[in-house]
């Protein structure tokens, strides 16, 4: 009976609607835990802080969220703003600088930290554990709420490109910005694909957003784009393994009593990988020699 209990405090992110067990974050309802009571300290809250939706109001902001960026920002409201002139256009640039190394920074505090946490914990090389132990009641949960949140600055990145930039921002930097919002609300309801976002995409964003901030050796740039594949096959069988890993835990009936909260990263996650590897493929296998380029280039002038 205490081992039920028990399990019932660890997962407490489970609310009851309609007398049936849901997760953290589904379309029609959310009960998500924010700040774990006793984060500063003793009694510092006295009681989990809480963020609870309900009247599909989830639904609301995660699509709401795709829908001003790709129908708004990006095709309206980036290109408005496009600055004109020398002094305007450095003006961006020491802002980009700064929003580079900014996320640089925090993308590396995300990764680091969470990794000697899981580390101290025995998590790190436990796969079971790392599935199955919940995140809620600890501080991780707090940090993965910012990181959730850091999905809507990352959209900076696509006004930089099109102030900046020479060209159109291409259709995985669109989608791929569009949809992270929303697939980190929907990926904070397993333990397993939550952790995993701040472990391997915080150390990929750490090294991503080290390169935009100041450009890395040619020669090692692939490895930026490799690990961000192997992190994104990653967290897609996590994803996929995390309800028949722990059988017992509330969110592994997600599949049969919310399949559209557990579709939904599917949706997203292996289109973002499709890209990456075709990107990876372009750019870094079927890239054409420099000289190459200019003869063909050449040639189409004449």
């Amino acid at each position: 009976m205490k081992d039920e209990q028990d399990t019932l405090i660890l997962y407490r992110c489970t609310v009851l609607i309609n007398g049936k067990m849901v997760v953290d974050v589904t379309y029609e309802v959310a009960d998500l835990e924010i700040i774990p009571a006793g984060l500063f300290g003793p009694g510092q809250p006295t009681e989990a802080i809480r963020l609870r939706l309900s009247g599909y109001v989830p639904a609301l902001i995660m699509v709401s969220s795709f829908v001003l960026y790709w129908f708004i920002l990006v095709p309206h409201v980036f290109p408005a703003t496009k600055p004109a002139g020398a002094e305007a256009i450095a003006r961006r640039q020491s802002w980009r600088n700064a929003h580079n190394f900014s996320l640089f920074i925090y993308s590396g505090i995300c990764c680091f930290s969470t990794a000697a946490y899981l580390y101290s914990d025995g998590q790190l090389f436990d796969w079971h554990a790392l599935l199955c132990t919940p995140v809620e009641g600890t501080w991780l949960r707090a940090l993965s709420a910012t990181f959730t949140v850091s999905k809507l600055i990352e959209w900076v990145d696509t006004a930089f490109l099109v102030w900046l930039g020479k060209s159109k921002p291409e259709f995985l930097h669109t989608y791929h910005h569009a949809t992270t919002f929303w697939l980190f609300c929907l990926v904070m309801n397993l333990p397993g694909p939550e952790k995993f976002g701040l472990l391997m995409n915080g150390g990929v964003h750490t090294m991503m957003y080290s390169h935009y901030w100041r450009s890395w050796p040619k020669t090692i740039v692939p490895v930026i784009t490799v690990l961000q594949i192997a992190q994104l096959a990653t967290v897609t069988y996590a994803w996929y393994a995390s309800p028949g890993e722990c059988p017992s835990a509330p969110f592994a009936s997600l599949p049969r009593e919310e399949f559209l909260t557990y579709l939904t990263p599917y949706c997203m996650v292996p289109v973002f990988l499709y890209f990456f590897v075709v990107f990876f493929v372009k750019r870094f296998i079927l890239k054409k020699p420099k000289a190459l380029k200019k003869a063909e280039e050449a040639a189409k002038a004449e």
